[in-house]
């Protein structure tokens, strides 16, 4: 089970009933400049993301992509650079990733506006969010496709937020919406990490298995066990030796726990898959 699942689609929903209920806005105000905003602003954040799909696909398989688009790029011979005084080739500049890209617009935009000389300079500056929530809500998508569940949501939040603050125009706080959106969030983060660490509790015994039978070949008596509370009694305190070894973290500050844990597994293996084998070293009523 993945607890984004749920999330992912809770938000999606959320961001685009926001869309709708900006559409009505911008419909309702009669300024011309407005009636195609929300429209042009989606079109041109999935082309966007389209490109930086490309760009990304190609990174990873160790084939960046040259930026033809940069004049730097642009050479009719070799050109060189002095780098603590060693010259060495000029190196090519290569087209950014969306994260890269991204991380340079976050820099120059605070509770949704444009700050310093950059508001001055950028065209359309007003809907600088609104182009950063589509394209942000479109890239989740591909994140979220590609496995990264977790960091498509946390995109996904941003692009609430986003839009959010473009129709608010609120600088100084984040609305009700967001802050549950948030709350939903970090639950279900909360609940993924812990299945993780459940997960890892669950494999961090494992090698005892292929210990088992050594360590009872050694201290079985020649007769053989009445019970298995002998076997318990006698086989948890070398497996305990063994895994404060091989896991000394889980054994700090432990108050008998993880002794615990062992004896439970090792019920839970000779009541199922270890069964037949237990029962080689039992008592032989005659």
């Amino acid at each position: 089970m993945d607890f984004f699942d749920d999330f992912y689609l809770q938000v999606c929903a959320a961001i685009e009933d926001k869309s709708s209920e900006l559409e009505r806005k911008l419909e309702s105000d009669k300024k011309e400049s407005n009636q195609n905003i929300l429209r042009t602003y989606r079109q041109s954040a999935r082309d966007k993301i389209e490109d930086f799909k490309t760009i990304e696909i190609a990174q990873k398989n160790g084939q960046p992509i040259l930026d033809m688009d940069n004049s730097d790029n642009i050479r009719y011979s070799k050109e060189f650079i002095n780098v603590g005084g060693i010259m060495v080739e000029r190196p090519f500049l290569y087209k950014k990733t969306y994260a890269e890209v991204r991380a340079e617009n976050r820099k120059r935009i605070v509770g949704g506006k444009l700050t310093g000389l950059a508001s001055l300079y950028v065209e359309n500056c007003e809907h600088l969010s609104l182009s950063m929530a589509y394209e942000d809500f479109y890239w989740a998508q591909f994140q979220f496709e590609s496995g990264d569940k977790k960091g498509s949501c946390s995109l996904l939040l941003d692009a609430f937020y986003y839009i959010d603050n473009y129709m608010t125009r609120s600088e100084d706080r984040a609305s009700s919406d967001y802050h549950r959106l948030m709350i939903s969030f970090d639950r279900a983060c909360k609940k993924n990490n812990s299945s993780i660490g459940g997960k890892n509790k669950l494999t961090d015994l494992e090698y005892m298995k292929e210990l088992l039978v050594t360590i009872l070949r050694d201290i079985t008596p020649r007769e053989g066990w009445r019970t298995k509370r002998q076997v318990y009694e006698n086989l948890i305190p070398y497996l305990c030796e063994e895994d404060k070894k091989v896991n000394p973290a889980r054994w700090e500050y432990d108050t008998g726990n993880r002794e615990e844990t062992i004896r439970g597994r090792l019920v839970k293996w000779f009541s199922c898959e270890f069964k037949e084998m237990l029962e080689e070293f039992m008592f032989k009523r005659k």
